[in-house]
């Protein structure tokens, strides 16, 4: 995703997330803080799927 195209989903009030099955990392970029934050760090590649199903159902989260 563009970064511009990120601004506007963040301004539009959403987060962004990636979840990333090599470092079993999860990142979260909000408006407030612009930078890509760890949120969580997993164990297992199976736990890192279930958070990321987890957070697509969220109604303001959206996965760059």
């Amino acid at each position: 995703m563009h970064e511009l195209d990120r601004r506007k989903i963040l301004n539009a009030g959403f987060a962004l997330f990636r979840c990333s099955e090599v470092e079993l990392t999860i990142k979260m970029r909000t408006k407030k803080d612009m930078s890509w934050k760890t949120i969580s760090k997993q164990k297992t590649k199976k736990a890192i799927r279930a958070v990321s199903k987890n957070l697509l159902e969220a109604p303001f989260i959206v996965q760059d």
